[in-house]
């Protein structure tokens, strides 16, 4: 199952939506992703079918306008490629189609990426999403992208997870971790947050893209709005 959350273009408001056979289904309960996620297996499978039966609308994949699929509630603890961890505030967090303002004054960005893993109902593993926090020279975190959705636990079976970033085809980081998530021990909550590798300094104007496989692929130009 993948997972979103996407402003309606009935009203513009964010909703949660399912993808499926490149289009999005808009999810018809009154639930956020958090809350879905934090329900039992069973009743998020149950809230994936009900999308599917009875959308509130239907939107093409490419068309959809993402928002971060996942919007803590207070600080979340990433471990970043130094393996120092960091707190990150809910209001850097973003989606894939926010895009990344660079700061007056900073030159260029550094991109940590890597993968969110998610915990749900009775804290069993819910699903991954890509993560990417973006950085100034000096280390100063600016931005957290999270997105483009949470592919559920079922969708893996336990293999490593490799998250590749480039610019105009050119390598600038790789990432591998466990897929059986030895890595989320040490960071607590419902979403645990690891960047195992840094790009070199990003230049406004320049495309990233980010591919993670199973987990789906962006691209920001750095610099840009949404």
């Amino acid at each position: 199952m993948r997972w979103v959350t996407y402003l309606s273009p009935s009203g513009g408001a964010e909703r949660p939506g399912v993808v499926d056979d490149g289009c999005v289904f808009g999810y018809p309960g009154e639930e956020t992703v958090p809350e879905l996620l934090a329900e039992s297996r069973d009743a998020l499978a149950d809230a994936f079918q009900r999308a599917l039966a009875s959308p509130v609308e239907i939107i093409v994949e490419f068309e959809t306008r993402l928002c971060a699929p996942y919007l803590p509630a207070g600080p979340v603890m990433v471990r970043r490629a130094s393996g120092e961890a960091c707190a990150i505030t809910p209001d850097l967090v973003r989606g894939t189609d926010d895009g990344i303002m660079v700061p007056a004054g900073v030159g260029a960005l550094v991109a940590e990426v890597g993968v969110a893993a998610l915990f749900g109902g009775r804290g069993l593993h819910a699903g991954y999403t890509l993560a990417c926090l973006w950085l100034s020279s000096t280390g100063e975190p600016v931005g957290l992208t999270l997105g483009p959705a949470i592919v559920t636990h079922d969708e893996f079976d336990g293999s490593d997870l490799t998250v590749t970033a480039t610019v105009e085809g050119e390598e600038v980081a790789s990432a591998a971790l466990d897929g059986k998530l030895a890595w989320t021990e040490e960071l607590e909550g419902d979403i645990a947050i690891a960047l195992p590798a840094a790009s070199r300094p990003l230049e406004s104007g320049e495309e990233f893209h980010v591919d993670g496989g199973t987990l789906g692929e962006f691209e920001i130009r750095v610099g840009a709005a949404a």
